[in-house]
């Protein structure tokens, strides 16, 4: 049942998500759609070894706080709610252990947080509850924008004190989409005929069954979508003056980006730091 419902996240459900990170969210779950791996057996069974995919990706790093008391908390990769171990192996980032982390850093008298981003965003799903997590800060809070800061990522960015990104950063994609697929040609080759039977009245039920949509199921997505977009919309504009023309759901770049009032300041991770570090001279 697990790729069932990994399959239904990533064809069925909403994004805050670029399309690029989306294609190669697609491109890794072809990969492993006819490799089954049983998570909870044991080593010896044959089940996964512990580190099995340690050098084929990049994985989040811990929580840590140093000397200045800045608790660094990072966001990295696809984001989604519920991930499992193999998803999280494979670079991505759970929403509920960003918020873990961000409750941990406050309660071990963190006196900063500074998020180090670089994702092309995520589901829907556990966008707005981590976002308002961040948004509620007790302590200073600068996101850097290392190379990419997209789409939920964005979402979760947008409530700190300040973002600071690269010159070549990619921040925005202010946005939000169903990736469906119109699969009734493949039906149609294949000398199948799609007919699902629902309860009177239960239009929406069968929604997309078959892969083609009716013009009431469409404008069920479409007002999904839309309710989904103004969520985020209204975030980035209660703690930031961004125009509407850097809302169309394009990233851009560095300078761009700071021009738009996405960003706050161009620089590095030491930029960042320091700016944070003003931020907790302020408060503290």
């Amino acid at each position: 049942m697990r790729f069932q419902n990994i399959i239904e996240q990533v064809y069925f459900r909403p994004w805050y998500i670029t399309p690029t990170g989306h294609a190669a969210i697609h491109a890794v779950l072809r990969s492993r759609l006819g490799i089954f791996i049983a998570e909870d057996e044991p080593e010896a069974s044959g089940g996964p070894r512990a580190g099995l995919f340690d050098d084929m990706f990049v994985q989040r790093k811990p929580l840590s706080i140093d000397r200045d008391g800045i608790a660094t908390i990072q966001v990295l990769g696809p984001l989604g709610q519920g991930l499992s171990k193999m998803e999280k192996t494979c670079g991505c980032t759970d929403f509920a252990d960003i918020q873990a982390d961000f409750r941990e850093a406050v309660d071990k008298g963190a006196r900063g947080i500074l998020l180090d981003i670089n994702s092309p965003g995520g589901t829907v799903s556990g966008t707005p509850e981590t976002a308002d997590v961040i948004a509620g800060k007790p302590i200073p809070v600068v996101a850097y924008a290392g190379e990419l800061m997209a789409s939920a990522a964005y979402y979760l960015g947008a409530g700190a004190d300040a973002i600071v990104a690269s010159k070549s950063s990619l921040v925005g994609s202010i946005g939000v989409y169903i990736p469906w697929v119109d699969r009734s040609r493949m039906y149609e080759d294949m000398g199948l005929k799609p007919d699902p039977i629902v309860n009177t009245g239960g239009d929406l039920k069968a929604l997309g069954f078959g892969g083609r949509l009716t013009d009431a199921q469409r404008e069920h997505l479409q007002d999904a979508v839309d309710k989904d977009f103004g969520a985020f919309r209204e975030h980035v504009r209660a703690f930031r003056a961004v125009p509407d023309t850097a809302m169309r759901g394009q990233v851009l770049k560095g300078n761009d980006a700071h021009e738009a009032a996405l960003i706050d300041e161009i620089g590095d991770m030491t930029t960042a730091r320091t700016r944070l570090k003003a931020l907790m001279k302020q408060k503290f």
